[in-house]
């Protein structure tokens, strides 16, 4: 019983944090974009860097959090470097596709950039669940 329990409490940290990390990132996607927006000459240039920017913060806030709470990763040392390489590629498969489809939203469909991440945080969400639940943190897996 108390398995369940524990297995039960790692999905909805696992939820919890990946609520927190996606408000983060769009939050800070949209400052970003906002404040490039005004200082790049090149509209593409603003909202791409602010989408490679927001993405690297996320990485590191996520692995953080899922780290130290929803897994209570115990490793350390030159092991954190592996994990977090790990945990990274699951993001970077992310956010190699949203540097696709933003471009294509925005110049193919004329959406707004903003209105375009808010569309690929899907599709983040996903390929983050996935990943991390198959490949990062294998020595703490819980079926997720």
């Amino acid at each position: 019983m108390k398995e369940l329990f524990n297995r039960h409490f790692i999905k909805v940290k696992f939820v919890l944090v990946g609520i927190w990390n996606t408000i983060f990132g769009y939050a800070l996607f949209f400052a970003l974009d906002t404040i490039f927006e005004k200082n790049f000459a090149v509209r593409y240039v603003a909202y791409m860097s602010a989408m490679v920017l927001s993405n690297i913060a996320a990485i590191v806030n996520a692995y953080i959090f899922h780290k130290y709470i929803t897994f209570q990763s115990t490793v350390r040392g030159r092991g954190i470097l592996r994990e977090f390489l790990k945990f990274s590629t699951t993001y970077l498969v992310a956010l190699f596709l949203s540097l696709i489809l933003l471009p294509l939203f925005v110049e193919g469909f004329h959406v707004h950039p903003k209105v375009g991440a808010l569309l690929i945080l899907g599709i983040g969400t996903l390929v983050s669940y996935f990943g991390h639940s198959n490949f990062s943190f294998r020595g703490n897996k819980v079926d997720l």
